[in-house]
């Protein structure tokens, strides 16, 4: 599930000011979907993973998705173990996402 959503990348980092200063983990820059690919990072500031959806042909895409799911850096680690033997297969986006899903939310 993709409960957030924002049109451009400037108006997901501009929702947020923390994700301006924010150093951010790169997850992967292929991960394949229904039709679309996706890059994925983690931003340390907010404890978010996204996935930004490359654009396709015809202009579609360029759209970021924010998951439902916050991580402290030792929960990313535990939860996107592997990831690199994962991503760029056929339906890799379905891996990370049930990866989001399994996770503890950091505490508000």
């Amino acid at each position: 599930m993709l409960p957030t959503s924002y049109s451009s990348l400037s108006r997901f980092y501009a929702d947020d000011e923390r994700r301006h200063r924010s150093p951010e983990i790169d997850l992967g820059l292929r991960w394949r979907g229904a039709g679309a690919t996706y890059r994925a990072a983690w931003v340390r500031e907010t404890g978010e993973v996204y996935l930004f959806e490359h654009v396709r042909p015809g202009g579609a895409g360029g759209t970021v998705h924010v998951l439902g799911r916050r991580f402290d850096a030792a929960g990313l680690l535990a939860a996107f173990r592997g990831w690199h033997d994962v991503c760029g297969e056929p339906d890799s986006l379905g891996w990370l996402l049930e990866r989001c899903t399994y996770s503890t939310p950091l505490a508000a």
